[in-house]
């Protein structure tokens, strides 16, 4: 009984959440629509599924942008493009037989 008077002392109610300093983006009305490839990307889904909607579709072909968006923040210099040929780097070394 001791025990459970204590616990119930020591809880407090709980703290209102702080308002956060930076508002959410509100949705735009009109959403800037997919690239082509990536409409092409996510048409061509339908051959998986073809229960696929428009809706879906859509909402594919606008992640396929998201994803090559944040592709290109990773590497925002196209001149560390890997090319085909290129190979990782190869080392050699010998180590000298233990005495």
């Amino acid at each position: 009984m001791l025990l459970a008077a204590q616990a119930d002392a020591q809880t407090s109610a709980p703290a209102a959440v702080p308002a956060s300093p930076l508002p959410s983006p509100a949705p735009s009305g009109s959403p800037k629509p997919a690239s082509a490839v990536a409409a092409a990307i996510a048409a061509s889904m339908r051959r998986f599924d073809a229960a696929l909607s428009d809706k879906d579709v859509d909402t594919i072909a606008h992640a396929i942008d998201d994803n090559r968006r944040g592709a290109a923040r990773l590497n925002p210099r196209k001149v560390t493009a890997l090319k085909n040929a290129d190979e990782p780097v190869t080392r050699f070394s010998v180590a000298s037989p233990a005495r």
